[in-house]
């Protein structure tokens, strides 16, 4: 084995080297753990993503940004449903009874469909969830809004054959914009001003001063007149045939009698705080086939004073 000789710095002389084994097998284990570690770094850098290329930047931040547009669009989904519900509602519980058609089953209003292999394709990506979701809520709302398109068509064939009951539909308000204050109770469970306790409240309360006009919101025949001091107080109901009547309560003055036969938009009194009422209103009612329904229903609501004055009177003097 050949000798090897090391530099003496002090003597400024080469001597034998007499180190140990060890001390050359203690470098090769430090340098080898060096190249390991660097590996090590290496592989961190280039294979879990430590290391982003622009071009897969870019595709981060547009992944980033549709998956916002996403929820944002989910977050739309639910807005429309939720106004196709009140479309949906309007529709079978006042356009589809004056034209005398039956409600469409809420089974059939739900639009679903079946199977779940219409999705498959969106399935195994990280935001596979908000894809499903979206597309399940657009097909959904495709197809509710499909119903809702025949139910039209339908009720529109239907109306064109009753033009005498549509007429006699209450479908204006009893109080132009302008004659009253707000809607001071809606119809539906309420705690009660008077019993205190929850009740169900069968009309619509207009809040108005004592005198305010109050219109026929149908054609139809003075089927009761009453005058109280308590419930309703002074209260009128007509009779508009096809299933309708209507009550106004709490009146302050009657102008009509029992069996007068009335048009739309003819005055029958005024406003008033007869009865059990805490405050002058109208207290309005809304009657088919027996069953109390919400009057709200039955409102044209997008009419301005002038307009709901101007048709006032045109039906007037008809």
């Amino acid at each position: 084995m050949r000798n090897k000789y090391i530099l003496d710095t002090d003597k400024l002389v080469f001597q034998k080297d007499q180190r140990a084994f060890s001390h050359y097998f203690k470098a090769f284990l430090k340098y080898v753990g060096f190249g390991m570690v660097i590996g090590v770094l290496f592989w961190l850098i280039t294979f879990s993503g430590l290391l982003v290329s622009p071009k897969k930047m870019v595709l981060m931040q547009e992944n980033k940004h549709l998956v916002s547009k996403l929820e944002s669009i989910n977050t739309q989904f639910d807005s429309v449903s939720g106004f196709l519900v009140d479309v949906q509602n309007r529709d079978d519980n006042f356009y589809r009874v004056i034209s005398q058609i039956e409600p469409i089953p809420h089974s059939i209003r739900q639009a679903g469909f079946g199977g779940t292999d219409k999705y498959r394709a969106l399935e195994g990506f990280g935001n596979s969830d908000l894809l499903i979701e979206t597309s399940k809520k657009s097909d959904i709302l495709l197809n509710q809004l499909h119903i809702q398109s025949k139910s039209y068509d339908t009720i529109i064939n239907c109306a064109k054959n009753l033009d005498d009951s549509l007429l006699s539909i209450p479908a204006i308000a009893p109080v132009s914009p302008s004659g009253y204050i707000t809607i001071s109770s809606p119809f539906g469970r309420r705690f009660h001003p008077i019993q205190h306790i929850y009740l169900m409240h069968d009309g619509v309360d207009f809040a108005a001063n004592v005198g305010s006009p109050i219109y026929s919101s149908g054609n139809g025949l003075v089927a009761f007149v009453e005058k109280n001091s308590s419930g309703y107080g002074n209260y009128v109901i007509i009779n508009h045939g096809f299933g309708f009547q209507t009550l106004y309560a709490h009146m302050n003055k009657i102008y009509v009698k029992k069996g007068e036969s009335i048009i739309r938009g003819q005055q029958i009194g005024t406003t008033g705080n007869s009865g059990s009422s805490t405050g002058p209103h109208l207290h309005y009612e809304v009657i088919y086939s027996r069953i109390k329904r919400n009057p709200e229903n039955f409102f044209i609501n997008d009419l301005s004073d002038t307009e709901y004055l101007d048709m006032i009177r045109a039906q007037s003097s008809k």
